[in-house]
């Protein structure tokens, strides 16, 4: 049997770690990976201990999304920390569209 991953999307709002709501710091507590730009993942460097990191620079969202999608995708939980809201200035556009290439259906 197939083990199932997870891969949450986690908005910070305006960019600061004090905007991150008690969800978000959950769940990237609960994370075994942690995906991000890398300035991202230094403002929520304090709820990383023990984890894995992927952090890629300006440009390479893509690299990012792809990323985030394949560890998934090998069953494990995984979140993607972007600034703002995920589904306006976020990952959550790419996302899905990577999840679709693949054949994802929810």
């Amino acid at each position: 049997m197939e083990k199932k991953g997870e891969l949450y999307l986690v908005g910070f709002g305006p960019g600061h770690f004090d905007h991150l709501t008690s969800r978000a710091r959950q769940v990237i507590g609960q994370a075994g990976v942690v995906v991000g730009y890398r300035t991202y993942i230094d403002l929520v460097a304090d709820l990383l201990e023990g984890k894995e990191i992927i952090a890629t620079g300006m440009t390479e969202e893509i690299d990012r999304a792809r990323a985030a999608v394949e560890r998934a995708q090998k069953g494990e939980r995984v979140a993607i920390v972007s600034s703002g809201d995920v589904g306006i200035y976020g990952m959550a556009g790419l996302i899905f569209e990577i999840l679709s290439e693949i054949g994802w259906k929810p």
